[in-house]
């Protein structure tokens, strides 16, 4: 009798374990290391292999691995809802090379079993201190390639009969990508998977924030579940002040000029151009997946987004605009768009809301994670057009911005305003239109007249659900 019992016992154990292989299974597939299927359904399309890459972005929600490399990330955070976008993405594949390069909407591109060979490019190594590259023109901190630079394995010895549109910097990559060549020195196996990028205005956070959301969309599209990877910086830029949050918010990054010997690259993603970003376009109604970027982010950087809405204590924070050296084009760090009377506009909004709390900030005085911890703490931010109103994509989901313009930068430059919109934040602008109140240095005052309309306006619809 015992002996059957246990027998019992065993056969339950044995029948439980098969189950949750069977659900192991079915959630995770046989994944490769980006997350799709190696079985990949292929048609024939103008005599090219198409692929259709099986993902999970059409659910809800995506589960990720839990063993990622920063721990204090909550995955569960990162909500994966459907999108268009990204599925239209994936429907216009196009593949060469048994699949070894397969380019998507002629936007971006995945390669496998590629090769990186340095002596096929020219130019400097980048990463150099500013003050030793000061008035080194632009042009000098682009890597030219040369056919060869890239190189992956192919039966078919022709060049690819692939296209991205002129001015895109992937037009020259394509161009120097051929056939694999045979080494004599042994290459160096990268076996994560790495986000290949060059860099445009790198010392500026808004078009550096477009290249970290591509890079983000990148790890989304590929299904890359630890929501890391190496970053190949395919430029020659000095050292900036943004060059440590690549590592915060991906890994490790290589700066390409920097590379001696030839690498090897198991899965290479050749990332959106910052000026082709879906960010770039002002216009969309929505941005793909922005909710889950900026969790993404502050979660990065280890930054709760949890503030409510508190009508009688709001959160008024000024960004202040001023003078400082961020690339070598500029040596003397002159900055236009700057506000005459800083002072005097948060003594009078603090007379205005005694209440209220009212600070000021000068970002690149500033780390990302303080900066962050500021701007998930407001209320209501108010600045000069300019690059540190990117922040307000932090700004809690209740939250406001107010846009300042001079008289002579035109305010048809949306790139704010489209943050706004898709954030679904309270939104005012106002642009200087008369001349007295323009000072040399790039100087505007703004009269403190101004700021009460419109705060009045904005507080008013932010709190009026609260009445």
């Amino acid at each position: 009798m015992k002996f059957l019992w246990k027998l019992f016992l065993s056969t339950l154990v044995i029948i439980y374990l098969l189950v949750l292989l069977s659900l192991y299974t079915q959630f995770h597939g046989p994944l490769t290391r980006l997350g799709y299927d190696k079985t990949q359904h292929q048609t024939e399309h103008h005599g090219h292999k198409r692929t259709h890459y099986p993902t999970q972005l059409g659910k809800k929600v995506t589960k990720f691995d839990k063993l990622v490399t920063f721990p204090k990330l909550d995955l569960q955070n990162i909500h994966i809802s459907q999108d268009n976008t990204l599925k239209e993405w994936s429907k216009t594949n196009t593949s060469f090379c048994e699949n070894r390069f397969v380019g998507f909407a002629h936007l971006f591109a995945i390669l496998r079993d590629v090769f990186l060979d340095p002596s096929f490019s020219a130019g400097p190594p980048g990463g150099e201190e500013i003050k030793r590259v000061l008035n080194q023109p632009e042009e000098k901190e682009f890597l030219i390639l040369k056919p060869g630079y890239f190189q992956i394995r192919c039966k078919n010895k022709k060049k690819l009969d692939y296209t991205f549109p002129s001015g895109d910097h992937l037009s020259k990559w394509i161009s120097g990508l051929r056939p694999s060549l045979t080494y004599t020195s042994q290459e160096e196996d990268i076996q994560d998977v790495t986000i290949a990028v060059t860099r445009y205005e790198y010392a500026n956070v808004y078009h550096t924030m477009t290249d970290w959301y591509n890079a983000f969309l990148m790890l989304l599209f590929f299904n890359v579940k630890s929501l890391t990877a190496k970053i190949l910086f395919v430029d020659s830029h000095p050292q900036g002040g943004l060059d440590s949050v690549w590592t915060t918010l991906f890994g490790e990054y290589i700066r390409a000029g920097q590379l001696i010997k030839p690498k090897h690259f198991d899965s290479l993603i050749w990332s959106i151009q910052g000026y082709r970003s879906p960010m770039y376009d002002h216009f969309l109604p929505t941005l793909p997946h922005i909710d889950s970027f900026t969790n993404f982010f502050l979660s990065k950087h280890n930054i709760p987004l949890a503030k409510n809405l508190n009508c009688d204590k709001l959160s008024i924070l000024f960004i202040w605009r001023r003078d400082y050296v961020a690339h070598p084009r500029n040596p003397k760090g002159l900055v236009s768009r700057k506000i005459k009377n800083e002072q005097e506009l948060q003594n009078f909004v603090q007379n205005l809301y005694p209440n209220h709390s009212i600070s000021s900030i000068q970002t690149d005085k500033l780390t990302m994670q303080d900066q962050l911890s500021a701007i998930t703490n407001t209320d209501i931010l108010i600045g000069m057009h300019g690059a540190g109103l990117t922040l307000a994509l932090f700004l809690p989901k209740h939250g406001g911005l107010i846009e300042l313009y001079p008289k002579y930068w035109s305010s048809d430059n949306h790139h704010f305003r489209a943050i706004a919109r898709w954030r679904k934040l309270q939104y005012r602008d106002w642009q200087n239109l008369d001349g007295d109140n323009e000072f040399p240095d790039h100087y505007t005052f703004i009269p403190p007249s101004v700021l009460q309309t419109q705060l009045s306006a904005i507080i008013s619809d932010m709190c009026k659900s609260k009445i």
